[in-house]
């Protein structure tokens, strides 16, 4: 399953991340800035389950995936 999230925030990538942290069955949530480009994705795998179960590394997962796409993606990103 993948679920997909308009964001305008990193505060909203980890609330939504939040609502994972339980799951068991494969999963994957990618993430969208508001003109549509691929912020981020994050899966179900076992150190994305691992880091959902604190909420300082989730946090700063998140922060990491984001600053990694700002490098990619560059001046024409806006979140």
């Amino acid at each position: 399953m993948i679920d997909k999230y308009v964001v305008s925030g990193i505060n909203e990538i980890w609330y939504h991340l939040k609502k994972y942290q339980k799951r068991t069955d494969d999963w994957r949530a990618d993430f969208y800035d508001a003109d549509e480009q691929l912020i981020c994705s994050f899966e179900g795998d076992e150190e994305t389950m691992e880091r959902l179960k604190s909420d300082e590394e989730t946090y700063a997962m998140v922060t990491e995936m984001v600053d990694i796409a700002i490098n990619m993606l560059g001046v024409d990103f806006a979140l």
